[in-house]
């Protein structure tokens, strides 16, 4: 803890202090993925899941495929084809990771506006 921390938690009452603690605490990863379908962008972020999901099944099969032929062409045609549906589900993936960081994020500024509103209700 650092001294600014601690001069702001030496400054709470306890119903501060337990309010603080119950909106900073550190979120799981189920809970912050599970957040990604709620509020604005839960029907963007609910796409993009189905989405990669679906680029991914469709790039295991062309990867299969291409591993089950003999000819050099066919090989080659379903290897780009899994290779572009894998490199999109890859995309989604980090999209929807970049989200989750936006949301931490945005929880760490209100976390911050919520102590100074304290901060200046005391003062």
């Amino acid at each position: 803890m650092d001294a600014l921390t601690r001069a702001i938690n030496d400054t709470l009452d306890d119903d501060d202090r337990r309010t603080l603690e119950s909106v900073g605490r550190d979120r799981s990863l189920i809970e912050m993925v599970l957040d990604l379908f709620q509020g604005r962008h839960a029907l963007l972020n609910l796409s993009l899941m189905v989405g990669q999901i679906v680029f991914f099944v469709i790039g295991l099969y062309a990867a299969w495929q291409a591993y089950a032929l003999a000819d050099l062409i066919e090989v080659v045609r379903w290897g780009l084809v899994a290779v572009f549906f894998l490199t999109c589900a890859v995309v989604a993936k980090a999209t929807l990771l970049t989200s989750m960081q936006v949301d931490r994020t945005m929880r760490e500024v209100k976390r911050l506006e919520l102590q100074v509103a304290l901060l200046a209700n005391k003062h």
